[in-house]
């Protein structure tokens, strides 16, 4: 598309930018937004219903224009040879490489292409060879004057959410627009729905992309606007079934409980709507027995708790070994348990720190622990972190395959094990945490067995798939000259909350 044209009839403001008109000014645009899936990409349990980065753009885009949304995690076909007037599409690292191929298509058709996300937020050189436009940041204060450029044939190369005003006030999703524009299905009660209470998260965790992109800024929905989602969200997205009459909701909060009295007054809401939910949450709020029953009389199905490590030493390296301990860890969990509410464990390896026998003793502690559905993952220098800016200085990325960053692939240093097998010993330990025997007292101890047991199966396939994959070479870690790394800030100050 022509980048200059209609340029001189616009009057321009002292930073350049053409003055927004009003949004129904603008002639009706067909647009189209994708979420891409990457081309090692896993299937997961947890699949949102959408994305939603895709989600908000949706719900602040003005009524006139046409949406339509195509999620290649769920198959979504899609058709580059239909006229649109705009192609979005979102990236993470993971899915980057493909976002590319799709953009590359249909610029070569002449449609114009904004990329936005978390990736290439921090990576402008990287994406503007295959984008008219890259959104970076929040969109929300921007995507009009997106809109009116695209509208008036003069797409900007960049738009940058600092330079426009902060984002203070998160919006409300618009879920029968959302609905209307996807090609989902009403879901059972074994499919959650995305939403998000808060946005931001104050803390500064090196391995956290969260505050460089949504910020550190602690934005909480009204108690009034979180009900009305909810209630739209069951209306158009929930149909009940045999499988239950309650909708089970995915809270894509990045951190839900930061302030404990808003984080009480969000929970005596979802209290009376009369929903299942899972959350992140900080360990520290566990310890509190009035969160653990608003959690639970709210219908939490389970908190997922950033353990890290069982191991004390890697605990210590993290900057949690003053305050945690696999003992303390256990007691939370038999506590929250004897409340009602499941524990879902988020735990990390690290080849720099953690040894086989390490791995062992995580997979023993999930075990023994019963803990609902188990994450297990290899530390991952993700682009826009502070452990990527340490960890790329240092030498310690070997490898920028983008495709394999999806938390299972080794992609770093490695110079005490063979990458290959360290790969391969992790995924196996991964797999243990959801051996049949595992599955069966895991469904028997908690709550929601339905659940319990859907998401396990499908975890065990997934991770028998990852296993067969690494071991054909399709996934297969990069080969390393063996060398003993001085330690880095990242492996002794990381903090995680």
């Amino acid at each position: 598309m022509s980048q200059g044209a209609n340029q001189g009839a616009i009057a321009l403001v002292p930073s350049d930018r053409p003055i927004l008109r009003p949004s129904e000014a603008l002639r009706p645009l067909r647009i189209l937004l994708i979420t891409p899936k990457g081309h090692k990409e896993e299937a997961s349990s947890q699949k949102a219903l959408f994305s939603m980065a895709i989600g908000v753009l949706v719900s602040i885009t003005p009524p006139q224009h046409t949406l339509e949304l195509v999620d290649e995690l769920f198959g979504d076909p899609i058709d580059f040879n239909q006229p649109y007037d705009l192609v979005g599409i979102t990236t993470r690292t993971m899915n980057v490489n493909r976002a590319y191929a799709i953009a590359d298509q249909f610029r070569q058709r002449g449609i114009p292409v904004v990329l936005g996300g978390v990736h290439v937020s921090f990576n402008y050189a990287e994406a503007k060879p295959h984008a008219d436009a890259i959104v970076c940041g929040e969109a929300e204060h921007l995507w009009s004057q997106v809109l009116q450029d695209v509208a008036d044939g003069c797409l900007r190369p960049r738009y940058d959410a600092s330079d426009f005003p902060p984002v203070n006030e998160v919006p409300p999703l618009h879920y029968a627009r959302i609905f209307a524009a996807s090609k989902r299905e009403q879901v059972d009660a074994r499919k959650s729905i995305p939403i998000y209470m808060t946005r931001g998260c104050p803390y500064t965790c090196a391995f956290c992309v969260t505050p460089n992109f949504t910020g550190r800024l602690y934005r909480i929905q009204s108690p009034e606007t979180i009900r009305a989602q909810i209630e739209e969200a069951k209306r158009v997205f929930f149909k009940p079934s045999r499988y239950g009459k309650t909708p089970w909701f995915m809270f894509t909060d990045e951190n839900l409980g930061v302030n404990k009295q808003r984080t009480w007054e969000i929970l005596e809401i979802l209290a009376e709507c009369d929903i299942k939910f899972s959350s992140f949450i900080s360990i520290n709020f566990l310890e509190d027995p009035k969160t653990v029953d608003l959690l639970v009389r709210a219908g939490c199905l389970m908190a997922l708790v950033g353990f890290e490590s069982v191991n004390q030493a890697t605990l210590k390296a993290y900057n949690k070994g003053r305050t945690n301990s696999a003992q303390r860890y256990a007691e939370i969990i038999t506590t929250c348990r004897k409340a009602g509410l499941n524990i879902q464990g988020n735990f990390m390896t690290n080849p720099a720190i953690d040894t086989y026998e390490d791995m062992q003793a995580t997979e023993d502690f999930v075990r023994a622990n019963r803990l609902m559905m188990p994450i297990y993952s290899i530390i991952t220098p993700y682009p826009g972190t502070q452990l990527y800016r340490e960890y790329k200085e240092k030498g310690l990325i070997v490898d920028e395959d983008w495709d394999k960053y999806t938390a299972h692939n080794l992609v770093v240093r490695c110079d005490n094990y063979d990458p290959l097998e360290y790969q391969l010993r992790y995924l196996n330990h991964f797999l243990g945490m959801y051996a049949w025997p595992a599955i069966v007292t895991r469904v028997a101890f908690n709550r929601n067995k339905l659940v319990n047991l859907v998401t396990s199966i499908l975890f065990r396939r997934n991770l028998q798939d990852q296993i067969v994959s690494v071991k054909s070479g399709l996934r297969r870690p990069l080969q390393q000259t063996r060398y003993i790394a001085e330690p880095v800030a990242s492996e002794r100050e990381v903090t995680a909350d």
